[in-house]
């Protein structure tokens, strides 16, 4: 996997959990499908200029620095270039291929659009089952999702 998107799946997992270690981040990558050492995380944590910023009770966890925040349209955009597989659609049903492992993370970061088209997702390890409410709302997601990755 390439750097950037190994590096954009860190992302989208510090907008999901409270990542307090370099070691816990490392499960939560080979989660994810991304098997990396320690070392690598603490490159990575190093290039993105990752910060700890307080949690409840006393303790931190890894964040963007504020200058990194991007906006949810364009955190799924780049997550997207990066294990963006294929996109098929039937009726009000959008099938989104993906890498393995980024099935859930992008399930996540789609619902995070609060988009009126979608009605339900069905996330897999390596694709997304999206159910729309029509099919012209099927087409145009399609359509917009695969703008994104070009």
């Amino acid at each position: 996997m390439q750097k950037q998107a190994r590096q954009d799946i860190i992302k989208t997992i510090l907008n999901s959990y409270a990542v307090e270690t370099q070691g816990q981040l490392v499960d939560l990558l080979a989660d994810a499908g991304v098997q990396v050492t320690q070392a690598t995380v603490s490159r990575d944590i190093k290039e993105m200029q990752l910060v700890k910023v307080p949690i409840e009770h006393g303790r931190y966890s890894y964040g963007l620095p504020p200058a990194q925040q991007v906006s949810p349209s364009e955190k799924l955009r780049r997550t997207l270039s990066g294990v963006y597989a294929s996109i098929d659609v039937l009726d009000n049903f959008v099938n989104l291929q993906l890498v393995p492992g980024s099935g859930p993370a992008v399930a996540t970061l789609i619902a995070a659009q609060s988009d009126g088209r979608v009605f339900a997702m069905i996330p897999a390890d390596a694709s997304i089952l999206i159910i729309c409410r029509g099919k012209e709302a099927a087409e145009e997601l399609a359509d917009s999702l695969q703008d994104m990755v070009g």
